[in-house]
């Protein structure tokens, strides 16, 4: 069996993006022609969303190899352990499974923020496939942020004045697997740890697919701007990671069993709220490589 572009069905969200796709089995191969469709439709919405799938890890890893390269995650090393740790291409999250989860249920855990996955690395995931595998009666919903639009709603002297600042996004693994994460630092020029990853991109970075323009913040890691005076830079940072908390650039999503998204990591951010910490929540999650910010 293949899919055919002439049984999908692409419906836009009422959020400033998303967009729900029908007709799409992502267990079996499809045809060129649905691919790029898909393709395009993630181009123009960031966000799809595929409802009621059922898939294994080599059929979700399939299925995203469509779209990309898998980004094969650098090791690093875990609380209490001494050896390196090889992240797996399908990482499951989740708050009841078992050691080779990433548990995100900490009290103040970045995952609460709006945030880029991989901006640490000088080349951040393109986007990437989170699959609900169990999920709770009740939440917690994920909200997504049009960063796109965040950036076009700046005033001009802001876009002026961000225009060619260049911002050093630390990762976040030294201090959550050291103590409990606090919230989001103004870094002012330190030096990384040891073996503390750290990449600079430009704030405003351009769309490699599109070309337009992206507020690339991320409002939950530890950051700084590149020769800019700290107190300035701390101020202006926190200005910006308010203005793309507003409502009006979200995209919450309410999870089901066997839903699946795929999102432009290059045009959003994305969270979460917390949730009750007995109920069971897992997901299964791929991402796609991508290229230098520029």
């Amino acid at each position: 069996m293949t899919l055919t572009a002439t049984q999908i069905q692409i419906t836009p969200t009422q959020a400033p993006l998303g967009a729900v796709v029908t007709g799409i089995d992502a267990s079996v191969a499809a045809q060129p022609e649905v691919i790029l469709q898909l393709k395009q439709a993630w181009r123009d919405y960031h966000v799809l969303i595929f409802k009621n799938q059922q898939l294994t890890d080599d059929q979700l890893l399939a299925f995203a190899n469509y779209f990309g390269d898998i980004l094969q995650q650098p090791a690093y090393i875990r609380k209490g352990e001494t050896e390196p740790y090889l992240p797996p291409l399908v990482l499951t999250l989740a708050n009841a499974a078992s050691e080779e989860s990433s548990v995100n249920l900490a009290p103040n855990y970045r995952e609460l923020l709006p945030h880029i996955d991989h901006d640490w690395l000088p080349a951040p995931s393109s986007g990437s496939f989170l699959y609900g595998v169990e999920l709770p009666e009740n939440g917690p919903a994920t909200y997504w942020v049009n960063l796109i639009q965040a950036y076009e709603e700046l005033d001009d002297a802001t876009k002026e004045q961000i225009a060619s600042l260049q911002v050093r996004h630390f990762s976040s693994f030294s201090k959550l697997y050291k103590d409990e994460y606090s919230g989001p630092i103004y870094a002012a020029g330190r030096p990384a740890e040891p073996g503390e990853r750290l990449a600079t991109h430009p704030l405003v970075r351009t769309h490699p697919d599109t070309g337009k323009k992206v507020l690339f913040l991320n409002a939950a890691g530890e950051v700084d701007i590149v020769d800019y005076d700290p107190v300035e830079g701390a101020k202006l940072i926190e200005r910006l990671r308010e203005h793309i908390k507003q409502p009006h650039y979200v995209y919450q999503h309410h999870w089901s069993k066997g839903d699946l998204l795929y999102w432009d990591n290059q045009a959003t951010a994305h969270y979460r709220p917390e949730f009750d910490a007995n109920a069971t929540r897992i997901l299964k999650r791929v991402s796609i490589r991508g290229s230098r910010p520029f």
